[in-house]
């Protein structure tokens, strides 16, 4: 494919939401990106709501003014930079988190690009001032480490989920889990269901998931899970767990809530010897845990943040092999305009609401 090309004459602006600070949002026109070397023009098709979208909106110090958020973003590539190879015009993608840096950093460097020191700069719609989906075209800066191909059986309104099953991939490889465990889910949204698939998938022997909310506990029953409780109507919890779990505690806990209380949780049901893993994000500090808790019962505690590549393209792959399931995890496809009428409604449900821009 000639380099520099673009796969249609349309208008040279195209249209942007920018967030300005607090629960504001404004939109405007902008210049539509051009590639220059090495880099990819992607027309947007779809872009996800994250629950990191909503915490900024709503909170300061998460992303910078004049961001244009979004980084659940799939499309088609429209223009090539010179000196890009693997791409051509008209390739289908997912424009995902923008891998190994190009200094290679000690984390890059040691196969954990997640953890680059340069990461939130370079992920479009997080790193200040960058350009992300919540517009009709972006610009992969780094093509080769940014971009996968979507298999042609994937519908690309099913792979703009691949940012919450990568997310959860990654925490089930931080864990040493092992066909046949006993493991709890905390938190059946959008992260939750993906993990518990993702273990139904692997070979657990009993999946629980704890969450207030009754809809998100039908709903985890329907993704996989063999038991869904609502852990404060639960007075002997733990003790319930223990004779469902011949005895013990969980094998490993995902706690995928970003709740600060509910980690305490995830320690108290977790047997000796068995892990803990964090999935679930929130700024607030941890509730007190009992470290003689954890140090006498020998738990390891984990963090999970992000994804790399390759578990993008295995997600990717799942859903092309039909192994993981995409009905009913979006209540709503939206266009960029409703974005901050969307921002204010997701930010004041508790319920299992994933929202979608379509371009």
């Amino acid at each position: 494919m000639t380099n520099n090309q673009d796969i249609n004459g349309g208008s040279e602006h195209m249209k942007v939401a920018v967030y300005e600070g607090v629960r504001s949002i404004r939109f405007e026109d902008r210049p539509k990106p051009q590639a220059g070397a090495g880099e990819v023009v992607v027309q947007v098709k779809y872009c996800g709501i994250c629950g990191t979208d909503i915490h900024a909106y709503m909170h300061e110090g998460i992303l910078f003014p004049e961001t244009v958020p979004g980084h659940e973003t799939v499309g088609i590539i429209e223009e090539i930079g010179s000196g890009v190879e693997g791409f051509n015009i008209g390739d289908r993608v997912a424009v995902g988190a923008p891998g190994s840096c190009p200094e290679q950093c000690y984390y890059c460097r040691t196969g954990r690009p997640n953890l680059c020191v340069n990461g939130f700069g370079r992920t479009l719609g997080i790193g200040p001032g960058t350009q992300g989906a919540f517009a009709e075209y972006v610009l992969a800066k780094y093509p080769n480490r940014q971009l996968v191909r979507i298999p042609d059986n994937v519908r690309l309104e099913d792979a703009v989920l691949f940012d919450i099953f990568s997310t959860a991939y990654h925490g089930y490889r931080r864990s040493n889990f092992k066909a046949g465990n006993n493991v709890i889910v905390i938190g059946a949204g959008a992260i939750g269901l993906s993990v518990i698939q993702i273990l139904k998938l692997s070979g657990a022997k009993n999946i629980v998931a704890l969450d207030k909310s009754e809809s998100k506990r039908r709903l985890a029953i329907e993704h996989g899970a063999d038991l869904a409780l609502d852990p404060g109507a639960e007075p002997k919890l733990k003790d319930n767990i223990k004779k469902l779990f011949n005895g013990l505690g969980a094998d490993i806990v995902y706690e995928c809530a970003g709740n600060p209380a509910t980690v305490g949780i995830a320690v108290d049901l977790c047997r000796a010897g068995g892990e803990v893993i964090l999935i679930g994000t929130n700024p607030e500090p941890l509730a007190t845990i009992n470290e003689i808790q954890i140090g006498l019962f020998e738990l390891d505690l984990k963090g999970s943040f992000a994804y790399d590549d390759n578990e993008l393209g295995t997600v990717l792959d799942f859903m092309s092999k039909g192994f993981i399931k995409t009905d009913g995890m979006v209540n709503k496809m939206l266009k960029l305009e409703e974005v901050k009428t969307a921002l204010e409604e997701l930010s004041e449900t508790t319920e299992p609401v994933r929202y979608v821009i379509s371009f």
